[in-house]
């Protein structure tokens, strides 16, 4: 079998450090932050309000871009991610740029550089900063802002909002360089669209990611991550993510590709609307977000995870998401050569999702290393329901299973696959995820 050369080359850039980081976090900053929500539900009329009418008052409200930059990134590091992505502008806050663009056509701009900031404060904490950029300009001239951009971009239609695009991403490009790890399109492929990753391609090069939203909207040579955002459906377990399933999502995204994609659940639907807004299965479960990052990782193949979530106006993460943070923090302590430099095991000799034998029914999700294709990871997340299991491994028998955070190892006999008895399952209560490493 060959590899075509699209999918050579977008390997070989997501490997350079992408794909074996696995874990990031998404940023939904702006105006609206503290306030409504943006997005349009029905008749093209916006369900919240935003927090800050014009970037001044939101401004006058921020501690300064240092300040907020400073914030978001020492909280992904704290967490343990390893990238972080910024909205830099988008739709849902009037197209403001958190930057202090030059571009007149802009009406919406901060006079602090927010963006800058973010990044600068990212590098310095190892952290590879990317910037969220619309492929839309949807609602630009709806309250509750009429217009953010130039009148004459919104009549001249997708075809102006390209130039535009393509001004603000060389004026990106000037002003951070290769400070900027990479850039994340919310994609559409609307006129001259397609175009946008290969100019983006043209200014950083290949040591650039670009992802977009969706799997193949502009799937085109140049970009590398495909994204997905919510489910449709509920799933089951109810924490199980995109990379298990083979459906379109709520907004058209296009079923994910078994590699290149990126996972991103949203515990409070992006901005922060206050602690009554996080969704219910967050707020009684502090498991649930590291269930989500446990599935996303190994379920399907290449997947990376980037929770969405909405900081406060200073840049620091709500108290009320804190504790779902923290069960991923601690989890990682312990547990983090089964997620760093690993890929989901799906088309190995191990098979994610639930395993049955006589109906002692669990759940896990399965990760192996780049480096070593006789270790997998098996990350139990919901408890085989007799207490004994059976893993299917196609025959292969497994030198040792150890116990991940305890380094005990596990007796097993072989039957049709590894059968375990009288383990102590009990981590998933506690931890949230109980972890087997199988070595071959």
């Amino acid at each position: 079998m060959q590899l075509s050369d699209t999918h050579k080359a977008r390997l070989e850039r997501a490997m350079k450090w992408f794909a074996p980081a696995r874990f990031g976090m998404f940023y939904h900053y702006g105006l609206f932050t503290g306030g409504g929500c943006s997005v349009v539900v029905e008749d093209d009329v916006y369900n919240g309000k935003m927090m800050y009418s014009t970037p001044e008052e939101f401004e006058a409200a921020t501690p300064g871009p240092e300040a907020v930059g400073a914030n978001l990134a020492q909280a992904a590091k704290d967490v343990g991610a390893r990238y972080a992505i910024l909205t830099a502008i988008h739709t849902g806050d009037a197209l403001t740029v958190l930057f202090p663009t030059s571009n007149p056509t802009f009406y919406y701009k901060t006079k602090g550089d927010y963006v800058g900031e973010f990044i600068k404060a990212c590098n310095e904490r190892g952290i590879k900063p990317f910037l969220y950029l619309p492929m839309g300009f949807g609602g630009w001239d709806q309250e509750p802002y009429a217009p953010c951009i130039d009148p004459e971009v919104g009549k001249g239609g997708y075809p102006a909002y390209y130039t535009l695009l393509c001004e603000l991403i060389k004026e990106i490009y000037n002003r951070y360089g290769h400070a900027l790890a990479g850039l994340w399109l919310d994609g559409r492929p609307e006129f001259g669209m397609e175009r946008i990753p290969g100019y983006i391609r043209s200014l950083w090069g290949d040591d650039f990611i670009i992802t977009n939203n969706a799997a193949a909207e502009l799937d085109v040579p140049e970009t590398d991550y495909g994204t997905s955002e919510e489910h449709e459906d509920p799933c089951s377990p109810p924490y199980n993510r995109w990379s298990g399933y083979r459906r379109n999502g709520r907004w058209g995204a296009t079923p994910p590709r078994r590699d290149f994609n990126e996972d991103i659940p949203t515990p409070n639907y992006w901005w922060w609307n206050g602690p009554d807004k996080i969704k219910p299965e967050y707020k009684n479960d502090e498991f649930f977000l590291l269930r989500e990052f446990c599935c996303a990782m190994g379920q399907r193949g290449m997947w990376n995870f980037a929770p969405g979530i909405g900081p406060l106006i200073d840049g620091t993460v709500p108290e009320e998401l804190k504790p779902s943070l923290k069960r991923i923090k601690d989890f990682l302590e312990w547990g983090s050569e089964a997620i760093y430099n690993t890929k989901g095991a799906e088309a190995t000799i191990m098979t994610p999702g639930y395993f049955d034998h006589h109906n002692s029914i669990g759940f896990c999700s399965i990760t192996t290393p780049y480096d070593d294709p006789n270790t997998f990871y098996v990350l139990v997340t919901q408890t085989p329901l007799k207490g004994f299991a059976l893993f299917e491994t196609a025959g292969y028998v497994p030198k040792c299973i150890t116990d991940l955070r305890t380094g005990k190892e596990l007796s097993f006999e072989m039957w049709s696959g590894p059968y375990l008895e009288g383990v102590d399952w009990s981590d998933v209560d506690t931890y949230g995820v109980k972890v087997l490493k199988f070595e071959f």
